[in-house]
């Protein structure tokens, strides 16, 4: 998407993606990705989930409409899933899209950063352009809740907007100067893209208890407005 860009006017996470609920997933479809890049970006945060008939629990953090539950339901028809979300609309819609899912996709209205994953819970824990928002320190600390609720040799799975080692701290400068105008979020935090390169990803993950960690998929490497997929694993 070329060079960074001077970001709107900042809004609450919540109140950002319920106006933008209807549309969202063309705007991903369209807009964020080609059709082959979307495949390819949602069939990799699944890829690597085993196929298996087991009812594995896995939790879906900023969860959104569900998009990339599609691909996951293929490969684990019978999982138990937990999704959540700050935009109730969101959710709504993904309710509306997986009506056969009903008995086996539980959704919570909440957020990921105060609301407790609790301990060894589950056997995957993914996210799909979500964390993207986060301060370094929040997002850490959001891992190391991450990293204790995954069962042992549980993954943690994520897909995101990254960008290049030398665009991090124009974005962060950028967000410290939006922010100061701003009164706090109600919910806690505003909406404005904060990505991190892939290694400062790893640094992250290794440093909330994460033992291997492995980039999966990239949309461009060169790019500042970049996207991949990566694993961690406990």
């Amino acid at each position: 998407m070329g060079e960074i860009e001077n970001q709107e006017q900042p809004e609450e996470m919540g109140a950002f993606f319920d106006l933008r609920a209807i549309g969202y997933d063309d705007h991903i479809k369209d807009v964020v990705y080609t059709d082959e890049e979307f495949e390819q970006f949602y069939q990799a945060i699944s890829q690597p989930i085993a196929p298996t008939e087991q009812p594995l629990k896995i939790l879906d953090l900023g969860c959104g409409t569900g998009l990339e539950l599609a691909p996951l339901l293929r490969r684990v028809p019978h999982a138990q899933i937990t999704g959540m979300d700050v935009s109730v609309n969101m959710l709504k819609l993904l309710e509306e899209k997986y009506p056969a899912q009903q008995r086996q996709i539980t959704l919570k209205a909440a957020s990921y950063l105060d609301e407790s994953l609790g301990s060894q819970e589950y056997d995957y824990i993914i996210s799909a352009m979500s964390l993207h928002h986060l301060l370094p320190d929040t997002k850490q600390k959001l891992y190391q809740k991450i990293y204790l609720a995954l069962k042992p040799g549980g993954q943690y799975i994520e897909g995101d907007t990254v960008t290049r080692k030398d665009a991090e701290n124009e974005f962060l400068a950028e967000y410290e100067g939006q922010i100061k105008q701003m009164p706090p979020a109600a919910n806690g935090y505003y909406h404005i893209d904060i990505p991190f390169s892939i290694d400062t990803q790893k640094e992250l993950l290794l440093g909330a208890g994460f033992k291997q960690f492995k980039l999966i998929w990239e949309k461009d490497y060169a790019a500042v407005w970049n996207a991949a997929v990566y694993v961690a694993t406990t």
